[in-house]
């Protein structure tokens, strides 16, 4: 059976989509209550699973992924981050800790803390619904949809596929990819820390993407990435609590290696189960992106105002000969992980 290509990365936009969910079911007759978020085991995508990650030393803090980065005019970090936590990640290493603190500036892919819950909706129905005259069940196979259909049913929104007809697949896969991520809403993600210890301390916050950008980058898949993406999401759903639970596992040691073999399997095993298709999704999905944000980062650390610059976005933009690390060496910076 292929892998599923998308596994290893949990994206703003899924976030995105559980603010969503959890906004339309409030007003719904089976609102997501915090009990049901933090108990809820009725679901293999939400149950936790044991992982197979190296014991965590509890009282340390997580570790993260943090580089020190010198230039000419302004120095910096940069942070590798993920979207969700659990409380017992926090207080975070303290040179993560420190680094947060003795920047002037922070610069994330987007600040959840501002987020208009209705000007989402409103921007994922602009880009999601489908407006042809079909439904969902038009664009995938049968065999997918009717298993797309029986896992919602079972998961915690208890919502059949009818409700997601009038959607385009991505957004139907990724709200399937939302699901294991619920049960950590109650605490802060590492990007959302961060945001909120910024406001606290009156640092200003640089938004390096928009919800546009990010959205279109789904929106833009052609029809048959669109139809491998769902069929891929729901034939490893099963499998996403195990990877989200290892994921967090990972950036809790901070093990660099895990990290550079996390990115290098990502693409192994996106050639091997997309083919053709894996190098426009990898180009979309990060070397383009990394490339805008290193040319943005570029700008700040040479004719930004002066100070000090942290930048924290997903882990997997920062490692590869296209992650930020690399990109920001090319342009002549001295980027020095700490160890």
């Amino acid at each position: 059976m292929k892998k599923r290509f998308s596994g290893i990365i949990l994206t703003w936009l899924v976030i995105m989509v559980l603010i969503v969910l959890t906004a339309c079911s409030s007003n719904s007759a089976n609102p997501i209550t915090e009990q049901a978020i933090a108990t809820s085991t009725s679901s293999p995508l939400i149950t936790e699973q044991p992982s197979t990650s190296a014991n965590i030393p509890a009282k340390e803090g997580a570790k993260g992924f943090l580089w020190k980065v010198t230039g000419d005019h302004n120095s910096g970090y940069l942070a590798g981050t993920i979207h969700v936590a659990k409380k017992e990640m926090y207080p975070l290493d303290a040179d993560l800790e420190q680094a947060i603190k003795e920047s002037d500036y922070i610069a994330l892919e987007l600040d959840l803390t501002k987020v208009d819950q209705k000007k989402v909706m409103e921007m994922v129905n602009e880009k999601a619904l489908l407006t042809d005259g079909t439904t969902l069940k038009d664009h995938v196979t049968e065999e997918d949809y009717t298993k797309f259909q029986a896992i919602l049913k079972k998961s915690i929104l208890s919502v059949g596929a009818a409700t997601l007809d009038s959607y385009e697949p991505w957004y139907a896969a990724m709200t399937l990819e939302s699901l294991p991520a619920m049960k950590y809403m109650l605490t802060d993600g590492i990007d959302q820390y961060i945001a909120k210890q910024a406001h606290e301390n009156g640092k200003e916050i640089i938004e390096l993407e928009s919800m546009e950008s990010q959205l279109s980058i789904f929106d833009g898949f052609s029809d048959e990435l669109e139809r491998l993406y769902f069929h891929q999401t729901v034939e490893s759903a099963g499998l996403a609590s195990i990877g989200l639970k290892q994921l967090m596992d990972m950036w809790t040691l901070g093990n660099l290696k895990l990290l550079e073999t996390m990115h290098d399997q990502f693409e192994k095993e996106g050639s091997q189960s997309m083919g053709d298709l894996f190098d426009d999704y990898n180009n979309t999905f990060l070397v383009n992106r990394n490339i805008e944000m290193a040319n943005k980062v570029d700008h700040y650390l040479k004719d930004g105002e002066a100070g000090t610059y942290l930048v924290a976005v997903g882990s997997l933009h920062m490692v590869g000969e296209q992650g930020l690390v690399s990109l920001l060496e090319q342009k002549g910076y001295t980027v020095e992980f700490v160890e």
